[in-house]
C-alpha cells in the first residue's frame, strides 16, 4: 500500500536528485543504451556509481561511444561501467545504502539524454519494497554476466543502433564474437555469425 510516483518530466533531474530524498551511498542503471552526457553527469553526484550497458551482448558499442566512456570512467574509482553479455532491454535506475536497495526506478527511460530529456517521451515508476529482493537478484544475475572492459574484436559493420544512444557513429561498431559464463567461453545457439 502507499502512493507510488510515475514520472513522465524532467526525468533527468528525477534520476540525479532522488539522492537528496532517499538514504543511498550508492546508485546502479541499466540501461539498453547508455549515452556519455548523463554518465558524465554522475562524477557530480556524492554517490559510487555503476551503469550497466544492456544492449552490448546483442549490439556491440562503436569505438567513438566505448573511447568516450573509457575517457570518462578512467582514473574515477567511483564510477564503474558494465558491458552485459546478455541482451538487457530495461531500464532500472536503484539506490542503495551499504549494499541494499533503499529506492528504485522502472519504466522506459534508457539513461541516455534523448531517454531522459524529451518530457513524455518515457516514463519512470516507483517500485514497491517487496520488489527489491526479485530486483536484487535480477541485477546480480546481469552484473555476474558483464565484462568490466569488453573483450572486443573490431568489425567493418553498419550496425543500427537504437536512437537513444548518442553520438553514435554506424562505421565501425565493436561486438563481442563469444559470451562467456563460470564453464569458459562459448558460441550462443543463435549467434548470427
Amino acid at each position: 500500500s502507499g502512493v507510488y510516483m510515475l514520472f513522465y518530466d524532467n526525468l533527468y533531474d528525477v534520476i540525479f536528485t532522488s539522492h537528496t530524498r532517499h538514504i543511498a551511498d550508492e546508485i546502479i542503471i541499466i540501461s539498453g543504451y547508455i549515452g556519455p552526457k548523463p554518465i558524465e553527469a554522475l562524477k557530480n553526484l556524492p554517490l559510487k556509481a555503476t551503469v550497466i550497458y544492456g544492449m552490448y551482448g546483442e549490439q556491440g558499442i562503436s569505438n567513438v561511444l566505448y573511447s568516450q566512456l573509457d575517457e570518462i570512467s578512467r582514473n574515477d574509482d567511483d564510477l564503474t561501467i558494465l558491458y552485459s553479455q546478455m541482451p538487457v532491454h530495461s531500464k532500472i535506475y536503484i539506490w542503495r545504502k551499504e549494499g541494499r536497495i533503499t529506492y528504485a526506478l522502472l519504466g522506459s527511460a534508457n539513461f541516455s539524454i534523448n531517454g531522459l530529456k524529451t518530457s513524455f517521451r518515457e516514463v519512470l515508476g516507483e517500485t514497491t519494497f517487496d520488489t527489491f529482493k526479485p530486483l536484487e537478484t535480477y541485477l546480480n544475475n546481469i552484473i555476474e554476466n558483464s565484462l568490466v572492459i569488453p573483450e572486443v574484436s573490431v568489425l567493418k559493420t553498419t550496425t543500427i543502433q537504437d536512437n537513444n544512444a548518442d553520438n553514435f557513429e554506424a562505421s565501425e561498431c565493436i561486438i563481442p564474437l563469444y559470451l562467456k559464463n563460470k564453464k569458459g567461453k562459448y558460441m550462443p545457439p543463435s549467434s548470427g555469425i
